[in-house]
């Protein structure tokens, strides 16, 4: 977890609200026992076991996010260990932090810095009163500046109604909320210095360089499919091109069309699997064939009306003096990057009539007929020739310095931090959460 997650992990917590009227003496007085101890700073079992208890549960939304999209394993761990050791340094660390902006006087603030902290208070006070509002006031019938005006007087007549980490006012919030503008700007005082040089830039430039080239050379499709996707690129293998296209697309109204006969088609071939052994098999068949048949003509019609017009296009893409990106901004119905596609023979990220099309251009400004695929129908513009070899320096300069500069940053700051941990007086108490 990295310590940038430490004010999210903090607001995530205090958004719980303590419910101490809900638990024995004997559980209150367990959950105020002390888990961490900083320099006579403490923080109780009661928000630690909440903050372990939320970043589970932070983790396991994120792993079934990433698996559910990607196809990923678990990228976050789950299990109550490893999940309660992050917590306890995220929380060493933050007061570790919020002690050496007052040693360092950064608790002082600007009238920007406060009307930033001041931003954020109301934003959290305001999840905080819904909370209030959600468990204790479900149905009040109130709406509005009323609603909100009840939550306040209810907290304030209920002193066991707070978050865990023992917030109900505003005030409380704002104080949160500026001690934390606070250790921000502890942090970027650490790296204020940081810079990168141009020998790290040209240094890390060839490695990359050498390693874009050692994967093009096993999987020439990576290109192609990076710069697509806008992910830097450091170098370019033998026989790409860039081309641009217009798409003509089927119309919404045949779109549909094709996918009502679709599903007609799917509820025939259902009723055909499922029937019953008495029931008529051959009406049930003819039926699926007559839906068959159906779907198949109106995708027919579907692509034969994005004919004529995508002929229409090809007539004005192929005129003396046609500007063909002014037709892609007005026909296309494809989102392409600006500077077109990056394709190869046998390119594997898009449908092959589309990549056969591009390839068959001989020259350079060539424009295709038509080309049909299931998307409708391309008119293609072989754009140029992609040369191989490293990338200039001065397309990835800037990303390749931002990415120095942060992972130095990063490092820097992890390095100072531990360090002021080692010189503060830390105790820990974990056998207390079990």
């Amino acid at each position: 977890m990295r310590k940038k997650s430490v004010l999210a992990l903090l607001l995530a917590v205090m958004m719980v609200l303590s419910g101490c009227a809900l638990v024995s003496k004997d559980e209150e007085k367990d959950n105020a026992r002390v888990i961490i101890d900083v320099n006579g700073e403490t923080v109780t079992k009661r928000v630690i076991s909440a903050a372990v208890q939320n970043q589970i549960a932070q983790n396991e939304y994120y792993n079934q996010l990433f698996s559910s999209y990607y196809g990923y394993g678990a990228m976050y761990p789950t299990d109550e260990a490893t999940v309660t050791n992050q917590v306890v340094e995220a929380y060493t660390q933050n007061l570790v932090l919020k002690q050496k902006a007052a040693a360092l006087g950064m608790t002082e603030l600007t009238d920007e810095e406060k009307a930033h902290a001041e931003e954020h208070a109301k934003e959290y006070y305001d999840s905080f009163l819904q909370s209030v509002i959600s468990s204790y006031m479900p149905n009040s019938g109130l709406e509005g500046d009323e609603l909100t005006a009840a939550a306040e007087k209810y907290v304030s007549e209920h002193s066991d109604v707070k978050t865990v980490d023992g917030r109900a006012t505003y005030e409380d919030f704002l104080n949160a909320a500026m001690e934390e503008v606070a250790v921000e700007k502890v942090r970027e005082d650490i790296v204020k210095d940081v810079a990168v040089t141009e020998e790290e830039i040209k240094a890390d430039y060839d490695a990359k360089v050498e390693a874009a080239k050692a994967t093009m050379e096993s999987n020439p499709d990576t290109y192609g499919y990076n710069l697509m996707n806008g992910t830097a690129v450091y170098y370019a293998p033998a026989g790409y091109r860039m081309v641009k296209h217009i798409l003509v697309g089927i119309s919404d109204e045949d779109t549909k069309a094709a996918d009502d006969a679709q599903t007609a088609l799917s509820e025939a071939q259902d009723a055909l699997t499922n029937a019953a052994a008495d029931a008529d098999k051959d009406a049930l068949q003819a039926a699926v064939d007559a839906a068959q048949a159906t779907y198949d003509s109106t995708k027919a019609v579907g692509l034969a009306n994005a004919k004529v017009k995508a002929d229409e296009v090809y007539a004005k893409a192929t005129a003396e003096g046609a500007d063909f990106d002014a037709l892609i901004t007005e026909y296309s119905t494809d989102h392409m990057p600006e500077e077109g596609y990056a394709i190869r023979e046998g390119y594997a990220y898009f449908v092959e009539p589309f990549v056969t099309g591009a390839m068959a251009l001989a020259n350079v400004g060539d424009v295709s007929e038509p080309v049909e695929s299931t998307y409708g129908y391309h008119i293609i513009k072989y754009v140029s020739d992609v040369q191989e070899g490293p990338v200039d320096l001065e397309t990835v300069r800037e990303s390749i310095s931002n990415e120095l500069l942060t992972t130095k940053k990063n490092e820097l700051t992890d390095s100072t931090i531990q360090q002021w941990v080692s010189e503060a007086k830390v105790t820990t108490f974990l056998d207390r959460l079990k």
